[in-house]
């Protein structure tokens, strides 16, 4: 008897082609996440400080004065004021922004016709993710002082600031990060040094930002590899032994670890962000669009060390312009799609403009953090 069989790899046997894509995940840009809500210019307990002139008007640069307090002992008693009075001084910052945009042209009818899925959607997808990555790199690479990143384009269109030694914590007291050892890693002593720093030690104190009403002491911002470092400390009084306990008593439900950040130590909420800048250009890489591993635009340039960020409000100072957005809505991006070729081609951009900056104020001639605080870690990959 005969028997019809279609075999694997016939020429009959149809192949499925899926509408369904796979898209490169994204790190989480949380920093931006965390800055968005509630973004104002009349908000001055926002870790990122919004100033909106440019929304209104003209101009490229953001010009802005920090007024240290008044000192001395006053007057006392009847004592004539006339003569006694103390002068006001300010200090003068200035940032810029710019353009930044990115774009997808999709070449030919014949190309989207030869695949189910929409290449403009496709094209939608990934611009905005990479506008998601843009943001939070630059963001923080200017929180972390990371000047190893040259390229404007990857730390919010403004030069990043130099470290001062006053705004920088050094695990186990190393002398710098290049002598930090496999021990001299991520633990909550060195959160405590930063709340101290933070509101007793430092000649500006750091103002505490205002969670959807709720006062914290500082946020910390820290790499994934400083993170898995705090979680896997069990000894006493560490990470891994206060949340084991916390587990035995059954105050799991509503703990933040499970609401976005991964934990709330001293008031300070801690959360993670993979672009906190990190390693160097062999350990921190990215693939590009034709499979090409390269350079992550945080790379800290520094072999297995981490830059975590302490903040407080006012920490960044971030502007958008007028020409891509409206008012109260700050962080639109304008899409432009082009029909090119006599209809033959479509060209799906996105862009914003944009910049941000790290506040410095000079004390004793030396420019110092307005309102951050860099802990440097050991994180081995």
């Amino acid at each position: 008897m005969a028997e019809t069989v279609v075999v694997a790899n016939d020429p009959a046997a149809v192949v499925i082609y899926s509408r369904r894509v796979y898209l490169q995940a994204i790190h989480t840009p949380v920093l931006a996440k965390l800055m968005a809500p509630g973004l104002n210019a009349r908000d001055q307990t926002n870790i990122c400080q919004l100033f909106d002139e440019p929304l209104k008007g003209p101009g490229d640069t953001v010009k802005f004065d920090t007024l240290p307090n008044l000192t001395g002992p006053g007057v006392i008693g009847d004592a004539p004021i006339t003569g006694q009075e103390t002068a006001m001084t300010w200090q003068t910052s200035t940032f810029t922004i710019n353009q930044q945009r990115n774009a997808v042209l999709n070449v030919g009818k014949m190309s989207q016709q030869r695949i189910p899925w929409s290449m403009r959607d496709a094209a939608y997808a990934q611009l905005a993710s990479w506008v998601k990555t843009i943001i939070d790199a630059g963001l923080l690479n200017q929180a972390a002082c990371n000047t190893n990143q040259t390229n404007v384009a990857y730390t919010g269109l403004n030069t990043p600031a130099t470290l001062d030694s006053s705004h920088q914590i050094l695990s186990g007291g190393a002398a710098n990060e290049a002598s930090l050892t496999a021990q001299q890693i991520m633990d909550l002593e060195l959160i405590n040094e930063a709340i101290v720093k933070a509101q007793s030690t430092l000649i500006f104190p750091i103002k505490p930002p205002i969670i959807k009403g709720i006062e914290v002491s500082g946020i910390l911002f820290m790499h994934q590899t400083q993170v898995r470092d705090l979680k896997n400390n069990f000894q006493a009084g560490e990470w891994g032994n206060l949340f084991g306990m916390a587990l035995q008593g059954g105050q799991v439900t509503g703990n933040p670890l499970f609401t976005g950040a991964i934990g709330v130590y001293e008031n300070v909420p801690m959360h993670a962000d993979a672009n906190v800048p990190w390693g160097t250009s062999s350990q921190n890489q990215m693939m590009t669009s034709t499979g090409t591993l390269v350079a992550s635009p945080t790379v800290l340039g520094t072999t297995s060390v981490a830059r975590a960020v302490f903040m407080g409000a006012q920490a960044l100072a971030v502007a958008f312009g007028s020409a891509d957005n409206v008012e109260g809505r700050p962080l639109r991006v304008r899409w432009y799609e082009e029909i090119l070729d006599a209809g033959n081609q479509l060209r799906v951009t996105g862009g914003f403009i944009w910049g941000c900056a790290l506040p410095q104020v000079t004390i004793g001639g030396t420019a110092q953090n307005y309102a951050s605080i860099v802990i440097s870690t050991y994180a081995a990959p």
